[in-house]
Parts: C-alpha cells; sequence; structure tokens
C-alpha cells in the first residue's frame, strides 16, 4: 500500500493566507484522490472552515488524524502548521513531508520573515515559495517581489494566487471558492497552480 502524499504548508508570519491556501489545495487534491486536511493550527481556522460539511474533503486536528489514517486510506494529506515554528519541528516538517509549502505575501515583512525561515530549514529542503494574496492590478507589487525573491534564490512556484474577496465569502459560508460569488474567477489560479512543477507530478 502507498503511503499518501504529504504537502505541508508553514510560516514564521501570520496573515500570509496560509489556512486560505491549505483549504484549496486540499479541494485541489480532492479532484486526484481521497483527501484529509489535518489542521495542527491552534486557531482551528481550517476546522471551522469546514465545520458545515460543504468541503469535498475530510478535516481532523493533529489529535484526531492518527485514528482517523489508521482507519482509513487517504491519497493526499494537507497539514496546516501553526505559526512560526521551531526547528525541531521545521526538522520533523521536512522529514515527514514530500513538499514544504511556504506562503509569502508581497510586502517586506513577510519577505524578511522567510528569509529568518528559510535559515532555519535543513540544508537540501525540499520547499516551496507561494506568492499569495498579490494585489490586483495596475499594482505591480506582485510581479516585483516575484523577481525579487527569484534574485534572492528561493525557490518560488511559478503561479501566484491574487487576492480576492471571495475568499472571506468562501469561509464564511464553509465553501470551496469555486462555490460563491466571484470565486470561479479567484480559482483560476489554483488550477493554473497545480500545473506547475512539484505540484504537477505530485498529485498526477
Amino acid at each position: 500500500m502507498n503511503s499518501p502524499i504529504a504537502i505541508t504548508l508553514s510560516s514564521f508570519k501570520g496573515g500570509v493566507g496560509k489556512t486560505t491556501s491549505s483549504i484549496c489545495l486540499a479541494t485541489l487534491c480532492s479532484e486526484h484522490g481521497k483527501t484529509l486536511l489535518i489542521d495542527s493550527d491552534p486557531n482551528r481556522s481550517a476546522s471551522m472552515w469546514a465545520r458545515q460539511g460543504n468541503l469535498p474533503f475530510q478535516t481532523a486536528t493533529e489529535i484526531t488524524a492518527h485514528k482517523l489514517t489508521s482507519k482509513e486510506r487517504f491519497d493526499f494529506l494537507i497539514i496546516d502548521t501553526p505559526a512560526r515554528p521551531t526547528e525541531d519541528d521545521l526538522q520533523e516538517l521536512i522529514e515527514s513531508c514530500h513538499l514544504l509549502i511556504i506562503p509569502v505575501t508581497p510586502d517586506a515583512m513577510s519577505i524578511d520573515a522567510l528569509g529568518t525561515m528559510a535559515k532555519k530549514l535543513p540544508k537540501d529542503s525540499n520547499f516551496r515559495i507561494l506568492l499569495n494574496m498579490i494585489p490586483p492590478p495596475p499594482q505591480k507589487d506582485g510581479q516585483e517581489t516575484y523577481q525579487l525573491l527569484r534574485e534572492m534564490g528561493y525557490p518560488v512556484l511559478d503561479r501566484g494566487i491574487r487576492f480576492y474577496k471571495a475568499y472571506k465569502n468562501a469561509a464564511a459560508y464553509g465553501k470551496p471558492i469555486y462555490k460563491v460569488q466571484g470565486g470561479k474567477i479567484a480559482w483560476r489560479d489554483w488550477t493554473e497552480l497545480v500545473k506547475t512543477q512539484p505540484l504537477q507530478s505530485l498529485l498526477s
């Protein structure tokens, strides 16, 4: 029996859309196989989003996940972690997942937090940066930040995620983003993201 593909999302800074990204990635994965989102964040934001039962995947806390995975087989595990993990936590996260995704917003504080986190990652860690909550045109924050991160040598995913009000509505109604008003446009970013490497290989 093959072990499930595990994708972990983590960040040293709050407010970068980590939980929203976890929900959207779990939704994407559910189109390719049975998916479990493990909500390890003390705020339990992902669990609250899923409470109404409208999401196409299962959700568990880190406490209940072990029991659930011992009874059911999952193809994908999406892990939403607490903010600012310790060095020991980072080591464990890297060792236990196929890919670590670090959401970053196009602002100086988020990039500084990324730099601090990157220094604490074990050598040869398999991670990617997800440029998230990009403001709409004509603002160029997203493009400029993407170029900056590339110049700094960070492994940035080739598709970023733009900011839309629809994400707040999706969380409020406990639905996938594409099922709320204006959400289909926002969802296109995610369907394009899954075509990029290494996500395409992990989900195929």
